[in-house]
């Protein structure tokens, strides 16, 4: 076996360490166009740019909407109004629930045992309301909804809430609970196990399908002139007449008019106001573009801000907490948002400069760009609806 030389293993060292370094660099450089891709992207985020900006657009690509594209948004009709006349009915009754652990009224609360006593007399059984010490009866009250169109037979939940000094409502059972309705008729019947599982309101329940309706509800969904009136649900006056426009175009001219801002009068066919129910389908089939006032709501518990379409904001200027806002002062300052807001830091807080008639939209991202919190941007709306330069209708919740 021939001897190997010493200098071999060194020879067979120095190639690998060659080739090592030569496919080191061809990895790096065929992976280091995509992290430089992913790091210019993010930097396009942080600075609100869009990722690939200032790249040459590939032809035939989507096109995408500028900000100054209004996207209209169409609903059907039966979205946004409710026919005149159709509504639902509020049920309410007096009962008593039995079954409880020991977490019932007691014997501060008479009117239990006098209920007890009398329900007792139906089963011919006298009992003197003084005697009756059990503590695991409650009485409640328990209320319900009678939809609309509901028929002898259906099943309807009831919320059954306590109307003594019961503890809890638990385990308990509803016994048959008569449900009247604003006229003191009887519209249905309740009973069944009460379902509490809420600690925090132990003492409110319900009985899931727990009513039967007893009493049928009859509904005019026409007017005495043959009539068929919609309500919308937003009253708005831009609405009500893109409504009746639509049912003009669909049934001819004058087949319906806007009566105000909440309310359009159709005329239905002659030949239909008998079963008018296909027409009333067909004109909420029909599809109208709804139109809303300007609005910010602001919800101070939770921070939520929630911004209208068409909210603009008139030359102002507000100093708050650090934050200096400034509307319609924007020359001399840098644009870093590549549109109409303009923000530069000034001493120990920070400075938002806006055009004058920008959206508020523009203003709450430029206020979080600054690390604004919710309750200051709450505050500056505030104050800009105070001074009259917010142009919307401000609602805090």
């Amino acid at each position: 076996m021939p001897r190997r030389k010493p200098g071999s293993a060194w020879v067979a060292m120095s190639f690998a360490f060659l080739l090592v370094a030569f496919f080191i660099p061809c990895v790096c450089g065929a992976q280091s166009p995509q992290a430089t891709e992913v790091v210019q992207a993010s930097q396009q985020a942080q600075a609100g740019e869009p990722a690939g900006a200032g790249e040459p657009e590939a032809v035939g690509g989507p096109a995408v909407a500028g900000p100054s594209t209004k996207a209209t948004v169409t609903v059907r009709v039966k979205d946004i109004t409710r026919v005149y006349g159709v509504r639902d009915n509020q049920l309410m009754g007096y009962g008593l629930v039995v079954g409880l652990r020991g977490t019932g009224d007691s014997r501060n609360t008479p009117f239990t045992g006098r209920t007890l006593s009398n329900m007792l007399d139906k089963f011919n059984i006298t009992v003197d309301p003084l005697e009756i010490r059990a503590k695991n009866v409650a009485a409640v009250m328990v209320t319900g909804v009678l939809p609309a169109f509901a028929s002898p037979g259906d099943a309807i939940d009831v919320t059954v809430s306590s109307l003594g000094d019961a503890r809890s409502l638990a385990g308990g059972t509803l016994l048959l609970t008569e449900l009247a309705g604003a006229d003191g008729r009887i519209y249905a019947l309740a009973q069944g196990p009460v379902l509490s599982g809420a600690e925090v309101r132990p003492t409110v329940g319900r009985v899931p399908a727990g009513a039967t309706v007893e009493r049928h509800v009859a509904m005019d969904l026409l007017t005495p002139e043959g009539n068929l009136v919609l309500s919308l649900l937003n009253p708005d006056y831009t609405t009500a007449a893109r409504i009746a426009r639509a049912v003009c175009e669909r049934f001819g001219e004058g087949a319906a008019v806007a009566v105000d801002g909440g309310t359009v009068r159709v005329d239905v066919p002659e030949w239909l106001q008998e079963t008018p129910t296909p027409f009333i389908a067909e004109v909420g089939e029909l599809e109208v573009s709804p139109d809303a006032p300007a609005r910010v709501v602001l919800n101070a518990r939770t921070g939520v801000v929630v911004i209208g379409g068409n909210v603009r904001i008139s030359p102002a200027a507000v100093s708050y907490n650090g934050f200096n806002v400034s509307v319609g002062m924007s020359s001399g300052w840098q644009d870093q948002a590549g549109g109409d807001v303009m923000v530069q830091p000034l001493g120990p807080g920070s400075t938002v400069a806006l055009e004058a008639g920008t959206t508020i939209e523009a203003l709450a991202a430029a206020l979080n760009a600054v690390g604004a919190r919710p309750v200051d941007i709450m505050n500056i709306m505030e104050a800009l609806r105070a001074c009259g330069a917010l142009q919307a209708e401000l609602q805090i919740m």
